[in-house]
């Protein structure tokens, strides 16, 4: 699949589709673009409907956060990081102003 990377801004979530499998894009504030899939393994929370905050992509529903590096963990109001397992990502690579997406 491939796409136009000026369309995905920083903060900015978005589904896709590659090959039938549901995954959401977004790209973080460092300016690099993540992928998780598109349900949140805790609960089926659509990630489509969740925050970015930093370079994680948080869920709208109980807040686990996933980093797009493959972890998914929930950070408590004290700081401390519970890892949570971890989920598949996509193959991201921007070339001349194109995203391509491959599953990995």
């Amino acid at each position: 699949m491939q796409l136009a990377a000026s369309g995905i801004a920083p903060g900015e979530v978005r589904p896709i589709d590659v090959a039938g499998e549901e995954y959401v894009l977004w790209r973080g504030m460092d300016g690099r673009l993540r992928s998780t899939p598109r349900w949140c393994p805790h609960l089926d929370h659509d990630l489509a409907e969740g925050h970015v905050s930093n370079e994680e992509l948080v869920c709208p529903g109980h807040a686990w956060a996933f980093d797009g590096d493959g972890n998914a963990y929930k950070r408590n109001e004290f700081g401390r990081i519970d890892p949570k397992g971890s989920v598949a990502t996509l193959v991201i690579r921007e070339d001349d102003g194109t995203v391509v997406l491959e599953l990995s």
